[in-house]
């Protein structure tokens, strides 16, 4: 039996190398019998959370009505973040009530999300979302983390299908609270409005993560354990590393990856994900880009995994995973294909930082 690769328990359990909180895809490579189900399930699985729930993936996600199992959870990503990474926002300004309100997306339909504006004297503004089920007790917490400053305006931003239940949670919440006749909204929305992501480490653990469990299913005489791994295996694990240790590990490649990309052009009416991996000069890298479309330019992340000072020549492997036009088929959200790789011997092409100081 094999050990797993990041502890000393046995090896059982199977990794999709992209995550399935980006949907299962017909014919992808997996991981099997590398990590044990502790590991994959819950060490690594916070992972996976963050990346799909409160990076840009996941506003792209949410703009395409990405999936993943039925199993998983049901998170909006708009209304909270996920393994310590924080919501998504979306602001813009409606020039019918004269103030920013918060938006969400699904699947490329965007409205104003439920939520509570105040207004300081100021002119600041500070957002709070609110939905069905939030105690009192809940609201008056997240608003006290607010600190909003008085005096201020205060302002509630609901369909007329969350009428019922907005106005019994504010008059419990505060139970002098009157309600005005109220103002249309906008539903048409000048350019402008700004999506706000923050992240912590976990991100680019996952990004990492991701980039070496594909590595992993493309070298299969590679084991996972060895010495050159050690470093990236640690990052990959290590909840108190801060921020900028990424750019240790994961750098923003300039190059495209996809070469029909070449030239700035885009793909025409399809998404997908790449997933490639490579030996170049002695050098272990994958490299990781999600979310190709023509709507969005994703970054381009390169992994460096660690140095193979045996390996002989410079092999190279590649997937693509495409989404089926018409919506999943079955389980399935789309196919993983094998890239066709084209190499040249040129040293590897140098690296921006995925953190950048201030």
């Amino acid at each position: 039996m094999r050990t797993c690769i990041y502890c000393p328990q046995t090896a059982n359990s199977i990794e999709h190398a992209l995550p399935a909180s980006f949907g299962e895809f017909e014919n992808a490579p997996q991981l099997v019998d590398r990590i044990c189900r502790k590991c994959n399930n819950e060490r690594l699985g916070v992972l996976d959370e963050q990346l799909a729930r409160c990076g840009p993936e996941a506003f792209i996600r949410k703009f395409y009505g990405v999936k993943g199992r039925a199993t998983h959870d049901s998170v909006n990503p708009f209304y909270r973040g996920s393994a310590k990474g924080q919501r998504l926002q979306m602001t813009v300004f409606d020039p019918n009530v004269g103030y920013d309100v918060l938006l969400e997306c699904d699947n490329g339909v965007f409205r104003q999300m439920c939520q509570l504006v105040f207004i300081e004297r100021s002119g600041k503004t500070c957002h709070l979302p609110i939905r069905e089920g939030t105690s009192p007790e809940q609201l008056r917490a997240a608003f006290n983390g607010l600190g909003v400053v008085p005096p201020y305006d205060m302002h509630v931003v609901y369909g007329p299908e969350e009428r019922d239940w907005v106005e019994l949670l504010l008059k419990a919440t505060s139970p002098g609270i009157s309600f005005g006749p109220g103002t249309t909204g906008a539903t048409t929305y000048s350019p402008g409005g700004a999506v706000a992501f923050t992240v912590t480490n976990r991100y680019f653990r996952a990004v990492a993560k991701i980039g070496f469990h594909y590595f992993l299913t493309q070298f299969p005489d590679v084991s996972g354990h060895e010495p050159a791994f050690s470093n990236i295996r640690e990052f990959i694990l290590d909840e108190g590393a801060g921020v900028d240790r990424a750019n240790a590990f994961v750098g923003e490649r300039q190059m495209p990856l996809i070469g029909e990309m070449l030239g700035g052009g885009r793909p025409d009416g399809w998404v997908g994900h790449a997933l490639c991996a490579d030996i170049t000069e002695g050098e272990c890298r994958a490299h990781v880009q999600l979310f190709i479309c023509e709507d969005f330019q994703p970054r381009i992340y390169t992994v460096r995994l660690g140095r193979d000072a045996t390996s002989v020549g410079s092999p190279a492997f590649g997937h693509g995973y495409l989404y089926y036009p018409n919506g999943p088929h079955g389980k399935f959200s789309g196919e993983a294909v094998s890239l066709t790789t084209t190499r040249a011997a040129f040293p590897p092409f140098p690296l921006a930082p995925v953190i950048k100081s201030a």
